[in-house]
């Protein structure tokens, strides 16, 4: 994702892991000190949901300290943070809007929602709900019967930027179209194989997008879709 929204600006400043480490609040303050940023777009996280179950710590690190890290920072030097969260926070059948109640099932999703409590305390704060994944689908085999409101990120990517310079402010969803986790791979693999969906995986993360459309100006989600 961030190297796609690299892309579309290049006065982006996205300070390398060296200067910039989201689990150090030290390193964190003197990249502001630096760089003094007009908004923040943090877009760094653990997202191997499977890595979250055998090591919980992990999530613990660098999506929850992490996160609280730059919010810290932020509130400090009075920057904007526009935080990228993830549809793995619902649970249930969707589509899922901003405001329902949470409670994810699995430690990658509690983990994100903990940077988001973090990001609630930041005074000028957005918190994006995403659905996406790399162009073309990276895998062999595809869950069926899940659905989801993903995008690729070329997609995703504009979407992201439009909404950090934006003033918009509290939660939102950003995605595309319900649609199975199979029909979304068959984008860019027509062929690929189905296989079915372990118990960790949510059978239905898709996205209630009407925020999203309304505060862009998009009249039919499908436009989204460049494949």
């Amino acid at each position: 994702m961030g190297k796609e929204i690299l892309k579309l600006d290049a006065t982006i400043i996205a300070p390398p892991h060296a200067e910039l480490d989201i689990t150090d609040l030290n390193s964190a303050l003197r990249a502001f000190e630096k760089y003094d940023p007009d908004v923040v777009l943090h877009c760094a996280a653990a997202t191997k949901p499977p890595e979250h179950q055998k090591n919980p710590e992990l999530g613990l690190e660098v999506n929850i300290i992490g996160t609280a890290n730059m919010v810290r920072a932020c509130v400090r030097f009075g920057k904007r943070l526009v935080y990228t969260s993830t549809d793995y926070v619902y649970t249930g059948k969707g589509p899922h809007k901003e405001e329902e109640p949470l409670w994810p099932p699995y430690n990658f999703g509690w983990s994100k929602l903990g940077g988001e409590c973090a990001v609630q305390l930041a005074s000028d704060h957005l918190i994006l709900r995403l659905s996406f994944g790399p162009a073309p689908f990276p895998w062999d085999k595809v869950y069926d019967n899940q659905y989801n409101s993903k995008l690729y990120a070329d997609e995703m990517a504009p979407l992201v930027l439009a909404a950090s310079v934006s003033g918009i402010r509290g939660v939102m969803n950003l995605g595309g179209p319900r649609m199975s986790l199979a029909d979304y791979a068959r984008r860019t693999r027509p062929n690929i194989e189905t296989i079915s969906t372990p118990d960790w995986v949510p059978k239905d993360t898709s996205l209630d997008i009407t925020k999203m459309k309304k505060e862009f100006g998009i009249i039919d989600e499908d436009t989204l879709l460049k494949y």
